[in-house]
């Protein structure tokens, strides 16, 4: 891997972090992922009618359920970002690549590594230090905090990621053998078309959760953020597809955990939130723990 992919890499990982930031920041984070997929389905239908997209029926199926996972994806995110800390939230939700493969060993017969289990451990120690408020670290206070709402809406979010993920892998696996597009095409068209379900259900939810006038002041006011954002979020996911045609899955997905020591650095330093010194440590461990899983690939 050159140093220029890392960079590269690193630079997907920090966008990711940073549009995670530019939501949590938002006096209406829900409101602000509504114009993100406003942006987001403007760039998108352009590029559909150039080019239609060819999806095989099989992995339709895929897409749509993809597509609904997401819309509650979104949904869960950004009632967590309206409660909690994105130094919390964020690193719970980013540990799924820790939990996609127990749960494949369980569901898709695929096989895990005692390295990889090791790498698990890892991660869940580290949600557990990020789960910790204060000084009361006995076990029946954890479970008190993960009752909490942020914490709910925290770990429902990681449920959603899980659940996508899964059903992103059987999509593409499907894809990979049924088309005879380039994988970077195919790739590309699974997830603009999975998007574009998500957004248009969580903006209809959002048209009729919110008055109007509150949804466009959010976007009269942060409407640079949101295509910011938007901008982003795209660019950081078109990166990580384009190196997945060339470079070991296993590292990318090791370096890109950088971006939760970036998300607790924003959230400390920027949104001024508590525990720096506990969460920076907890996202040094997730960070090692994802490398110790992404090595028995």
């Amino acid at each position: 891997m050159t140093p220029s992919t890392i960079l590269l890499i690193l630079l997907s990982a920090f966008f990711h972090a940073f549009w995670n930031y530019y939501a949590k920041s938002s006096k209406s984070t829900q409101i602000f992922f509504f114009w993100i997929g406003v942006f987001t389905l403007c760039l998108t239908l352009p590029v559909f009618v150039v080019r239609p997209p060819s999806i095989p029926p099989k992995v339709l199926v895929y897409v749509i359920a993809s597509g609904l996972v997401h819309f509650f994806y979104w949904y869960s995110l950004g009632r967590a970002y309206t409660l909690g800390e994105i130094s919390f939230v964020y690193p719970i939700a980013r540990s799924a690549p820790a939990f996609v493969p127990l749960f494949a060993f369980l569901f898709l017969n695929e096989s895990i590594s005692s390295q990889g289990l090791v790498g698990i451990f890892c991660v869940v120690l580290a949600v557990y230090l990020f789960q910790r408020r204060g000084d009361d670290v006995t076990f029946k206070s954890i479970l008190r905090y993960a009752r909490k709402p942020d914490s709910i809406w925290a770990y429902s979010t990681l449920g959603t990621v899980i659940l996508y993920s899964l059903i992103d892998k059987q999509g593409m696996t499907e894809l990979h053998a049924l088309s005879n597009k380039s994988a970077i095409w195919g790739a590309l068209t699974y997830y603009l078309a999975e998007g574009c379900i998500a957004l248009v259900m969580y903006n209809t939810y959002i048209i009729f959760q919110f008055r109007w006038k509150k949804v466009a002041e959010i976007g009269r006011l942060e409407w640079k953020q949101a295509i910011t954002a938007t901008i982003m979020a795209m660019f950081s996911y078109t990166v990580i597809l384009s190196l997945l045609m060339t470079e070991k899955v296993s590292y990318i997905v090791a370096l890109r955990q950088c971006s939760v020591v970036f998300a607790v650095l924003f959230g400390s330093y920027k949104l001024k939130e508590s525990g720096l010194r506990l969460r920076l440590v907890g996202a040094a461990l997730m960070v090692f723990g994802m490398f110790l899983i992404s090595m028995t690939g």
